[in-house]
């Protein structure tokens, strides 16, 4: 049984202040958030600190959303960005209406 639960004791890593995500053919839950690849890479290039490893890892990404919108795909804003300007079009839970007009923030609640 404790084999199964070994990745539990696993150190936590926690990506910060991270630039927006390459991938804007998807919406994303906030700003901050980052494709799996993005976060991948961004992780090695630390580890092997070495910033051409993010670069490698992510021109595919880039190369992909390109692609996309070049054949009518939309780029998209995170749906904080949507909510935080009044742009997002379906309803809102009251606990997120509530976040707002407290002037909370919601990041937590539409992860």
């Amino acid at each position: 049984m404790n084999h199964v639960l070994s990745y539990i004791s696993l150190p936590k890593i926690e990506l910060n202040g991270t630039n927006p995500s390459n991938y804007v053919i998807r919406t994303q839950p906030t700003d901050g958030c980052l494709s799996t690849v993005e976060s991948a890479a961004l992780v090695l290039s630390h580890l092997e600190n070495d910033e051409s490893i993010y670069e490698k890892l992510t021109n595919p990404l880039i190369a992909l959303c390109d692609f996309q919108l070049s054949f009518g795909a939309v780029s998209h804003h995170s749906k904080e960005f949507l909510i935080m300007n009044g742009l997002y079009t379906k309803p809102l839970t009251k606990r997120i209406q509530q976040k707002l007009s407290n002037k909370q923030d919601i990041k937590q609640l539409i992860r």
